[in-house]
Protein backbone atom coordinates (compact mmCIF):
# COMPACT_ATOMS: atom_id res chain seq x y z
CA UNK A 1 0.00 0.00 0.00
CA UNK A 2 1.37 3.58 -0.76
CA UNK A 3 0.24 6.93 1.07
CA UNK A 4 0.45 10.14 -0.11
CA UNK A 5 1.01 12.38 3.16
CA UNK A 6 0.93 16.25 2.30
CA UNK A 7 3.10 18.67 3.94
CA UNK A 8 1.16 22.38 3.30
CA UNK A 9 1.92 22.05 -0.54
CA UNK A 10 4.24 19.07 -0.57
CA UNK A 11 2.92 15.78 -1.30
CA UNK A 12 5.24 12.65 -0.03
CA UNK A 13 4.36 9.12 -1.03
CA UNK A 14 5.65 6.80 1.24
CA UNK A 15 5.15 3.31 0.46
CA UNK A 16 3.67 1.26 3.87
CA UNK A 17 4.54 -2.34 5.58
CA UNK A 18 1.89 -5.03 6.84
CA UNK A 19 1.20 -3.76 10.48
CA UNK A 20 2.20 0.11 10.51
CA UNK A 21 1.07 2.11 12.88
CA UNK A 22 0.11 6.17 11.80
CA UNK A 23 3.31 6.58 14.17
CA UNK A 24 5.90 3.90 11.44
CA UNK A 25 4.20 5.72 8.60
CA UNK A 26 4.33 9.71 10.43
CA UNK A 27 8.18 8.79 10.95
CA UNK A 28 8.54 7.65 6.85
CA UNK A 29 7.22 10.44 5.98
CA UNK A 30 8.84 12.80 7.87
CA UNK A 31 12.22 11.39 7.00
CA UNK A 32 11.25 11.70 3.23
CA UNK A 33 10.13 15.13 3.65
CA UNK A 34 13.28 15.85 5.66
CA UNK A 35 15.26 14.90 2.31
CA UNK A 36 13.58 17.07 -0.10
CA UNK A 37 14.05 20.03 2.31
CA UNK A 38 17.79 19.85 3.26
CA UNK A 39 18.19 20.87 -0.54
CA UNK A 40 17.18 23.87 0.55
CA UNK A 41 18.67 24.66 4.23
CA UNK A 42 18.12 23.21 7.40
CA UNK A 43 14.75 23.00 8.55
CA UNK A 44 12.84 22.18 11.77
CA UNK A 45 9.88 19.73 10.91
CA UNK A 46 7.08 18.58 13.39
CA UNK A 47 3.80 17.01 13.03
CA UNK A 48 0.94 18.23 14.70
CA UNK A 49 -1.50 15.69 14.39
CA UNK A 50 -2.14 13.47 11.19
CA UNK A 51 -5.68 14.30 9.54
CA UNK A 52 -7.38 11.92 7.20
CA UNK A 53 -8.60 13.48 3.96
CA UNK A 54 -11.96 14.06 4.75
CA UNK A 55 -10.58 16.30 7.52
CA UNK A 56 -10.58 13.52 11.04
CA UNK A 57 -7.96 13.27 13.08
CA UNK A 58 -5.84 9.95 12.96
CA UNK A 59 -4.44 8.26 16.44
CA UNK A 60 -0.70 7.94 16.12
CA UNK A 61 -1.06 4.41 17.72
CA UNK A 62 -3.55 2.98 15.46
CA UNK A 63 -3.13 0.12 12.82
CA UNK A 64 -2.85 1.79 9.43
CA UNK A 65 -4.31 -0.89 7.55
CA UNK A 66 -7.35 -0.57 9.74
CA UNK A 67 -7.71 2.99 8.66
CA UNK A 68 -7.34 2.89 4.78
CA UNK A 69 -8.29 1.08 1.58
CA UNK A 70 -5.46 -0.36 -0.42
CA UNK A 71 -6.56 1.00 -3.93
CA UNK A 72 -3.17 -0.21 -5.56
Amino acid sequence: MKVTVTFGQTGVVVPCKDGWTVRDLIQQATQRYRKLLEQEGDFVVRTHHVEYCDGGILDPDDILSDLVEDKD
